[in-house]
C-alpha cells in the first residue's frame, strides 16, 4: 500500500514537470517559425497553400499537428501528397505533389475541366497550363460508365503504337451510340459501350493491316465486338 501510495504523487509529478517543459518549450525563441517555404507547385499558388495549411510566421513550430495540416491541404483536388518538415532554427517546409492533368472535359454547359486519370474533375482548363489534350464531349458525368469506358481508351493509347494518346482529339460520350473516337487528323472509331480492350485490340489490327497494304482508315466501327467495319480514304 505505501509503495502505491508513493507511486501515484510521482507520476503526477512527473506529468507536471513533462507538461511544464513542454511549455517552456513552446515559448523559446529557437522554435519560432522565421521562414516558411512551399516546394513543389506548378499550378497552385504558395499563397493559397499557406493560407490552407494555416501556418504563420512566429508560431512556435511543435505547436501544430503535421496531420491536421496535411488534411486541410489534400482537400485541394490538384495535390496528391503533402508532407510538413521542420528544420530548426524556425524554418518550416511545405513539400506537396500535384497530380497531371489526364483530359480535358467540356461540361454541356460550355465550361472547360481538366480531368485525372481516375476521373476526378480539377480546375478549369485556361492557356497557361496547355489545352493540348483529348478532350472528352457529351454525357460525361450523367454516364460513369461511359466515362471509365473513355478514361480506360486513353489508358491503352498510351503505349499504343498504333493510336497514340496525342493523336486522339475527342471522344463523344452518347448513352445511345456509346463511345466514339475522333482522331487529329479526321479519322473516327465507333466502340459502343463495353469489352474496350477486346475491341482495342481488334482497332490496332486493322489500322496495322490498314498500313502494311498502304491504305488509311477513315471510319472504322467496332460497337459490336464481332465485325469491324472500315471505310478507308481513298
Amino acid at each position: 500500500m505505501k509503495r502505491k501510495s508513493r507511486f501515484f504523487p510521482t507520476l503526477i509529478l512527473l506529468g507536471f514537470l513533462c507538461g511544464a517543459f513542454f511549455l517552456a518549450v513552446l515559448r523559446l525563441d529557437f522554435f519560432t517559425i522565421r521562414q516558411i517555404e512551399v516546394t513543389g507547385p506548378k499550378r497552385i499558388s504558395p499563397k493559397e497553400i499557406l493560407k490552407r495549411s494555416g501556418l504563420r510566421p512566429d508560431i512556435n513550430m511543435f505547436s501544430f499537428l503535421e496531420s491536421s495540416l496535411t488534411e486541410e491541404i489534400l482537400k485541394n483536388p490538384w495535390i496528391t501528397s503533402a508532407h510538413i518538415k521542420r528544420e530548426l532554427p524556425g524554418k518550416v517546409i511545405i513539400e506537396i505533389k500535384e497530380i497531371e492533368p489526364f483530359c480535358l472535359v467540356l461540361m454541356e454547359n460550355g465550361e472547360l475541366y481538366y480531368m485525372s486519370k481516375t476521373g476526378e474533375k480539377l480546375g478549369y482548363a485556361n492557356f497557361n497550363d496547355g489545352l493540348d489534350f483529348p478532350v472528352l464531349t457529351g454525357e460525361v458525368i450523367m454516364s460513369p460508365d461511359l466515362l471509365a469506358g473513355a478514361l480506360e481508351i486513353l489508358k491503352l493509347s498510351l503505349e499504343s503504337p498504333t493510336l497514340n494518346w496525342r493523336e486522339i482529339a475527342e471522344i463523344n460520350l452518347n448513352s445511345v451510340y456509346g463511345l466514339t473516337v475522333l482522331t487529329t487528323d479526321g479519322r473516327r472509331i465507333d466502340f459502343g459501350e463495353s469489352k474496350i480492350p477486346e475491341k482495342w485490340y481488334k482497332v490496332e489490327k486493322i489500322i496495322t493491316h490498314a498500313r502494311g497494304i498502304n491504305l488509311t482508315e477513315k471510319y472504322i466501327n467496332i460497337s459490336s465486338g464481332k465485325i469491324g467495319v472500315v471505310d478507308f480514304k481513298l
